[in-house]
């Protein structure tokens, strides 16, 4: 247990070292020359009613996020709610941590919760995520012919994605191979070889046609959702976007925070929000206010939902500990 816990604050400071000067370097780039007061202004006279809407279109991105999860791990329970309070739980954590940790502490609890194994929790967080890739891809293939002129970064951000999804693809290919021509061996029993081995096989196995059919809808209704939420944030500043416009932002925004960056992608998120917004003729001020609203109508409910949650786990789990303890006194008394 130690050791682990020794690891996970070494990915926590590794973390820290690569992505924060990342996201500092991009925080002034996309602040750089901005006029603040304009900034201020557009933000104080945004509308509270679409606000208000693009909040609960967010809530529906974790729920049909939190179902598809649900229809990849096929494990219950927990239950369609403790999926989802797994997801804002994990989303609290990256909100605070840097480097995703929150979807390896996610996979970590519904391993806890289930009668998955660790890898195979790992396996789900990992095919969950992987869906998120694919459509975001996909959705940017649709808004690319619109700004394809403006080449530049775009081009580069178009060519990460397909290496992305080339990555993900081969992954899930050298799992498939590898389980299918090594079979599991007794040097598998050490607790790092059975999660890699458990992960790989959660990887390879096929979740079928009628479970693909599921996540797919669920994903593109997910990424629909956030589609809305920016659309909304838009509208609340006096921004007015097209369809293919909100999806452009939509797919850049989400596939640009994979870069690694500080906690709740501060400054990654600013900068790409302004820049593909700049692409579809937003200027700086209108653009930085997107960023700072779209970012708090998902960052403050997740952080604040996700941290009760949070603090109710960890009190739960005190009261299991102090339970069994004292259902184990009785018995040692009984040997004296």
């Amino acid at each position: 247990m130690e050791a682990e816990h020794r690891r996970d604050r070494r990915a926590v400071v590794v973390a820290l070292v690569v992505g924060t000067p990342i996201s500092a370097l991009l925080l002034w780039l996309a602040f750089r020359s901005a006029d603040l007061d304009a900034v201020r202004a557009t933000l104080r006279d945004a509308e509270p009613l679409d606000v208000a809407l693009a909040v609960g279109a967010i809530a529906g991105v974790y729920l049909l996020q939190s179902l598809r999860w649900r229809a990849i791990a096929r494990v219950r329970p927990p239950s369609y709610l403790g999926y989802a309070e797994l997801v804002v739980s994990g989303v609290a954590c990256n909100n605070l941590l840097p480097g995703r940790l929150g979807d390896i502490l996610r996979a970590r609890w519904l391993a806890l919760d289930s009668s998955l194994s660790s890898g195979r929790a790992l396996s789900s967080v990992v095919l969950d995520r992987g869906a998120d890739l694919l459509t975001l891809v996909l959705i940017l293939a649709v808004a690319l012919p619109r700004v394809i002129h403006e080449g530049g970064w775009l081009v580069r951000v178009s060519a990460g994605a397909v290496v992305l999804v080339a990555l993900l693809l081969l992954g899930l290919l050298f799992a498939r191979l590898y389980t299918r021509h090594r079979p599991r061996a007794r040097r598998d029993r050490g607790l790092v070889r059975r999660i890699v081995r458990d992960t790989l096989e959660g990887l390879a196995e096929p979740l079928g046609r009628a479970t693909y059919a599921e996540v797919a809808a669920l994903s593109v209704a997910a990424w629909l959702a956030w589609t809305l939420a920016a659309y909304l944030v838009a509208r609340a500043l006096g921004i007015e976007l097209d369809l293919r416009d909100v999806l452009f932002v939509t797919a850049v925004v989400n596939l640009g925070v994979a870069v690694p960056s500080s906690p709740g992608f501060v400054g990654t998120y600013q900068w790409l929000a302004v820049e593909s917004l700049a692409v579809v003729g937003v200027s700086r001020e209108p653009a930085l206010a997107f960023s700072i609203l779209m970012q708090a109508t998902w960052y403050v409910p997740t952080t604040l939902v996700g941290g009760a949650l949070l603090v109710r786990r960890g009190a739960t789990a005190v009261r299991r500990r102090r339970g069994r303890l004292v259902a184990a006194a009785p018995d040692q008394s009984t040997r004296r």
